[in-house]
């Protein structure tokens, strides 16, 4: 069998009525499937995600699908176990509730092929939201809530911050150069330090908006008490990867913070 040019990596947890999807998404891509493999990584779940996978291989013999534990509960270990069991040299990582467009595959192997100068890429991420239509208060502002990325239709490097974890891929080696994603992080905080160390070493990043996914936002998703409990979490996880960063950058996150503040005020007033 040929080399595998994509390991496409779904880090999962408790998220078996999602999962089927996000399989079958992978299972009906456009390029030969002798290209790539899929592994999902199961976080310890309790529901019955195993037996979604092992049905999924059985049913689809023909897809390059494997299934493996990571038991150290934590995204961060999950995606490191991806990096630990992937074959191919460019690894990509979906959400287990994303839904990847047919040529998704495919698009990242021409992206990659056609930039080697760029170690890692993010493509576009468009939310499907369960109530029907994008809540009224959402703007470019918010779109980190529900990972939407939309930098136009031109490839071009990576504009403003950086790619979502929902729709990312990196060269295997630049992820093991700098020793994976960081396991005292949590949610998106352990992406962000990840991209941020490609940054110190002058790595440039893509923005492929051809590699393509939907991403299934949940009715709860986008609730009040949602939006603070993740807000809340990002924030103390953003304080724990800024102990290590000089005193200028934990600075400018000040300053960074206090104009979202402002800027929540605002929408606060307009929408209330």
């Amino acid at each position: 069998m040929k080399d595998l040019k994509i390991s496409v990596i779904i880090c999962t947890y408790n998220r078996a009525n999602f999962l089927f999807k996000c399989l079958n998404s992978l299972n009906n891509q456009t390029t030969n499937k002798s290209d790539f493999e899929v592994v999902v990584v199961d976080n310890n779940s309790s529901d019955n995600t195993k037996e979604v996978c092992l049905n999924f291989i059985n049913n689809n013999p023909e897809l390059n699908l494997s299934y493996t534990i990571e038991p150290k509960q934590g995204l961060s270990f999950a995606r490191n176990k991806g990096i630990e069991v992937a074959k191919a040299d460019i690894i990509s990582y979906i959400d287990d509730d994303a839904i990847a467009k047919e040529n998704f595959v495919e698009n990242l192997i021409i992206a990659f092929d056609r930039n080697p100068e760029y170690k890692a890429l993010g493509g576009r991420i468009e939310p499907i939201y369960e109530q029907g239509d994008e809540p009224l208060w959402m703007s470019r502002y918010t779109f980190g809530i529900v990972s939407k990325v939309d930098y136009g239709n031109t490839e071009k490097e990576f504009p403003k911050k950086f790619p979502t974890g929902c729709n990312m891929a990196f060269r295997k080696n630049i992820l093991k150069e700098i020793g994976g994603f960081n396991v005292d992080l949590v949610y998106r905080s352990d992406e962000k330090y990840v991209f941020k160390e490609l940054k110190k070493k002058n790595i440039k990043i893509l923005y492929a908006p051809d590699v393509f996914v939907n991403h299934f936002i949940e009715a709860l998703r986008t609730t009040p008490e949602h939006v603070d409990k993740i807000s809340r979490a990002i924030g103390a996880s953003e304080k724990l990867r800024l102990q290590s960063e000089p005193y200028y950058n934990k600075l400018l996150k000040t300053l960074e913070y206090l104009i979202k503040f402002n800027g929540a005020i605002i929408l606060f007033v307009l929408f209330t």
